[in-house]
């Protein structure tokens, strides 16, 4: 269980709301929205952002996060992730993070991505692995099918089946951020445009 961030300040109402902007009730998991006079009116020279961000709830400047949580009844705001790395996949909501850490606890892995491809119809198609492996461990087996096969040996009761990704990409280096993360957009880009 992830810790909560924190209380929420009243000058700020703080709303967990669904799909279609309704305030959902304590305790569902939806989109965390910030209101209130400390939002700002958009993002400097750049209109289509702050048209997608921006926007009026209840009377009041009200900022869309793109993060995932819920609102616990004693008022505090638990985090769930970002909702551009959720994803619905053999009718299971998957967080890419979950599956992402699950996969770094096998022996085999180094660092590891989860990354969906995508459908005409943009519905998840198969969920795909990018992976660096531990030092030493590709000389241990003869096919990449193998690795895969002992990975998913390895991972089988930390992780839910519906969550093991179909296809494993192995890879000696992975796309960086600015920040040093691993650019998982940057993938899911890379997947879904071939």
């Amino acid at each position: 269980n992830r810790l909560p961030i924190g209380y929420t300040m009243e000058d700020s109402p703080t709303y967990i709301i669904d799909e279609d902007g309704n305030i959902l009730p304590n305790g569902q998991q939806g989109e965390i929205i910030v209101s209130g006079p400390a939002v700002s009116k958009g993002y400097m020279n750049n209109p289509e952002k702050t048209a997608e961000a921006f926007f009026e709830f209840n009377g009041l400047p009200a900022y869309h996060t793109g993060d995932v949580g819920t609102m616990t009844d004693e008022g505090l705001l638990l985090y769930s992730g970002r909702m551009d790395f959720q994803i619905k996949f053999n009718g299971f909501r998957i967080e890419l993070e979950d599956v992402s850490q699950n996969l770094n606890k096998s022996k085999y892995i180094d660092s590891a991505v989860a990354v969906p491809r995508y459908n005409k119809d943009h519905k998840v198609q198969n969920l795909l692995a990018y992976v660096i492996l531990k030092d030493g461990v590709r000389d241990q087996f003869e096919r990449d099918i193998d690795i895969t096969k002992a990975i998913k040996a390895d991972l089988e009761d930390i992780m839910m089946s519906y969550m093991m990704p179909t296809k494993f990409l192995y890879r000696e280096s992975l796309p960086l951020t600015p920040n040093g993360k691993i650019d998982i957009k940057g993938l899911i880009s890379e997947v879904n445009n071939r």
